[in-house]
């Protein structure tokens, strides 16, 4: 008598984990529906809070879990997704997802905004803050604090970029040293490079490129989604990059959009980068897209992540 395997239902499991001299960090795994003794791919991915749900995150969602849903039913794939969180502070979460390995990192200052209005953050809107905390405003941009005005914030501004630390070499030891290791003991990963992927946008993308690059005998494919490569001189970063574009690299996605001016900024930052990958690199190693109407958020990287996901499980 032949007995059917059980199924075990999808989850969502929060773990809180030990960040090297910070406070333990968030990070979400998600698991899909799948049968008892069976083992799955894994795609690891920067700034959990925008990774699963609306919830976590009010300015956009990458939906992954209704894309794992939809590409086992498509093509009967799936994969184990685990969302990372980042710091609730844009400039705390940019420097722990900038590595200042790679070269000199210059990032510029933000527009001067219209008087009353609040400065853009130097890379980006901040994500969802912690759990517990409340949540940004609808628009995504926080209330002027009273009495300050716009010289006054910039002029902060370049206070805090002047104390600016790279830290991306960090995020990377977390990473490789304690979230895969707890994720492949706790949960039912397929182990081995072939089974591993790691994918992140704007500085998220520049560092899981860095992680990755890094470390090719632990990542099969990266997604680097609106990287921030412009961060570095395009010397310092080829110098980087020239002894890892072998065939043992990973596969690398690289996507770019052009649809507001502050995605036009990165592409524009990055394009010498991905120029530069695509000359240097086997041709089976590189997919680059450019997509001229995309702008920088959740939304554009929503459909992004479900083409990635499904090369990297025909790749596993």
């Amino acid at each position: 008598m032949f007995f059917k395997k059980k199924v075990i239902p999808e989850e969502l499991v929060s773990l809180h984990l030990p960040y090297p001299g910070k406070e333990d960090r968030l990070v979400r795994v998600f698991v899909p529906e799948h049968k008892k003794g069976e083992k799955l791919p894994v795609i690891y991915m920067t700034d959990g809070q925008s990774v699963f749900d609306k919830e976590s995150n009010p300015l956009g969602c990458w939906f992954t879990r209704e894309a794992v849903r939809a590409e086992c039913e498509a093509s009967g794939q799936k994969a184990i997704v685990v969302g990372i969180h980042s710091s609730f502070d844009p400039m705390l979460r940019t420097e722990e997802l900038t590595p200042g390995s790679i070269g000199k990192v210059d990032i510029p200052l933000p527009p001067m905004p219209p008087e009353g209005m609040p400065p853009m953050p130097p890379e980006e809107m901040p994500p969802m803050p912690p759990e517990g905390m409340p949540p940004m405003p609808p628009e995504g941009m926080p209330p002027m604090p009273e009495g300050m005005t716009v010289e006054s914030m910039m002029n902060m501004i370049k206070e805090r970029l002047k104390a600016f630390k790279p830290a991306g070499e960090e995020f990377d030891e977390f990473v490789v040293g304690t979230v895969i290791p707890t994720v492949e003991k706790k949960f039912p990963v397929k182990k081995g490079r072939e089974n591993t992927a790691i994918i992140g946008s704007s500085s998220g993308g520049l560092e899981v490129f860095y992680i990755a690059m890094s470390h090719p005998e632990i990542f099969c494919s990266v997604g680097a989604l609106s990287p921030v490569f412009g961060f570095y001189s395009e010397e310092d970063m080829k110098k980087w990059l020239a002894p890892k574009l072998d065939k043992k690299m990973p596969f690398v996605y690289l996507y770019c959009g052009e649809g507001e001016a502050h995605e036009r900024e990165i592409c524009e930052g990055a394009k010498p980068v991905f120029k530069y990958i695509k000359a240097n690199a086997p041709a089976d190693k590189v997919k680059e897209i450019i997509t001229s109407e995309a702008a920088h958020n959740e939304k554009a990287w929503e459909p992004v992540f479900k083409d990635f996901l499904h090369i990297f499980l025909g790749k596993s």
